[in-house]
């Protein structure tokens, strides 16, 4: 095979995942939906945001969600890392420095409009803090740390897979987390098998 055909083919691959990214970056790949806690969120304004400032426990008080049963998911949720998105394979989990024998929260800070300050305490003390980007749009606050992996070729044989969050306030003054994730594939421009759904929770307020 010449160098020519070889480089080709390489540009052309490099031409597919660029088409994919753009994409997922122009139509976000998966869509948000309120469906769940339409009823029981506030709708925020630009000016009103920092009324999501504040403590709050680590671990959601309920999943929102039409079906009523026991959801263990509300037991590995970890507000800390449901809003930043933490790598779980990274070296030092937040989970793991969690013990029986301390109490754990995460307090928020807006400090604009577009930046949003996250700290892990642990009793008194802060051990993680992270301040991510992001912006108001219809009622909530959208945070910029999107995930978008590709794997394969997009839309030839592979696809990709995408997450990204937002935050809200209930009725009650608690924090609502709502994540949309999403997998899709393809083979020869196909669909094939694939998900799309948001998981959103219920964070009680400390103060």
């Amino acid at each position: 095979m010449s160098l020519f055909i070889i480089l080709k083919k390489a540009k052309l691959i490099r031409n597919y995942f660029l088409i994919a990214l753009l994409y997922c970056s122009l139509y976000g790949c998966v869509s948000y939906s309120k469906k769940e806690f339409r009823k029981e969120y506030i709708k925020l304004n630009e000016h009103t945001l920092h009324m999501l400032n504040g403590k709050f426990k680590l671990y959601p008080i309920k999943r929102f969600q039409k079906e009523t049963s026991t959801d263990n998911c509300i037991r590995y949720t970890n507000l800390y890392q449901n809003i930043v998105d933490e790598n779980w394979n990274s070296e030092r989990k937040a989970d793991s420095l969690c013990t029986h024998n301390n109490t754990y929260s995460v307090a928020l800070t807006f400090k604009d409009n577009k930046n949003l300050r996250i700290k892990l305490i642990e009793n008194t003390t802060i051990i993680r803090d992270t301040t991510l980007s992001g912006k108001y749009k219809n009622g909530m606050f959208y945070l910029d740390n999107k995930d978008i992996s590709i794997h394969g070729i997009p839309f030839l044989f592979g696809g990709y897979r995408s997450d990204k969050r937002r935050i809200g306030m209930t009725k009650d003054n608690n924090l609502i987390v709502n994540e949309a994730i999403g997998n899709e594939g393809a083979i020869l421009l196909i669909l094939a098998a694939g998900y799309q759904y948001n998981a959103s929770y219920e964070y009680e307020r400390i103060q």
